[in-house]
């Protein structure tokens, strides 16, 4: 192999693994958490059981769509539209308050459904208590936990 072929080879091998480094580094979503990403401050285990995230917006949702309003959650995308957040009243008749899901302060947020760190093993999209069977997604249980009779 010539001397600019293998300079190609090493500069390519550099840049893929380089991005993959850094991406890791950037993503809050990969352990371990740049926990600035999304916060002021870490929080502590008693800030968090007193409701205290220092989160970098207002809300859950506001420090979350700081990158997936751009992708996945923007105002009239499918994820946006199918199904509500931030919000804490609902029609008790047809929904509960969740049993097993999280609440931020009595309000469905993202992290209600979504992990803030991708779990092993991992999810689809992050999202709790859904079975995924080969190219089956079954949301059942995750409804179930707020929605009556589903």
């Amino acid at each position: 192999m010539s001397c600019p072929a293998l300079r190609s080879v090493f500069l390519v091998l550099f840049l893929v693994f380089s991005s993959a480094s850094a991406f890791a580094l950037l993503n809050p979503h990969v352990k371990p958490e740049p926990c600035e990403s999304c916060h002021m401050k870490t929080p502590t285990k008693a800030d968090g059981e007193a409701g205290n995230y220092f989160l970098l917006k207002d809300t859950i949702d506001d420090t979350c769509h700081v990158c997936h309003e751009a992708t996945c959650c923007k105002p009239g995308s499918l994820h946006g539209s199918n199904h509500p957040s931030n919000i804490k009243d609902w029609d008790w008749k047809l929904f509960r308050r969740p049993k097993t899901l999280p609440l931020y302060n009595g309000y469905i947020t993202c992290s209600t459904c979504h992990t803030h760190s991708i779990p092993a093993p991992p999810s689809y999209k992050m999202v709790r208590i859904v079975k995924v069977d080969g190219k089956k997604i079954d949301w059942t249980e995750l409804c179930r936990d707020c929605h009556v009779g589903y």
